[in-house]
């Protein structure tokens, strides 16, 4: 009798939370569903930021080597820039006449007769 007592009184008390024990289950199923999710969310997170730091690494590279390109452009520019200030100088000494070497010349045709030949 005081096993069926006993008995009784165990599955009262289950019964009495039942409601409890079932709405704490479907907790822990949403609490493990949700796990499950943040997990692959994760791995998928994981792989993503690897690809993401071989392309950063990538990209680092091909930085470096056209900061070295950039670097050889500007010499190059330097002396391109320099070179045409030249150019500009020339050409102003070559389209202004200078009077002195005008002079020279005028002298050394008026000095020499230009002879005309055949061949």
């Amino acid at each position: 009798m005081v096993g069926g007592l006993l008995g009784y009184l165990v599955f009262y008390l289950r019964y009495q939370y039942r409601d409890t024990v079932n709405e704490l289950r479907s907790y822990l199923k949403e609490a493990n569903q949700q796990i499950q999710y943040l997990q692959e969310e994760l791995e998928e997170f994981t792989m993503q930021n690897e690809i993401l730091k071989e392309k950063t690494t990538e990209l680092l590279a091909k930085n470096d080597e056209l900061s070295d390109v950039v670097a050889e452009l500007s010499k190059y520019y330097v002396h391109i820039k320099r070179a045409s200030e030249k150019t500009e100088e020339l050409s102003k000494y070559l389209t202004e006449p200078d009077e002195e070497v005008e002079e020279k010349i005028m002298k050394q045709l008026k000095k020499e007769p230009v002879e005309k030949k055949f061949f």
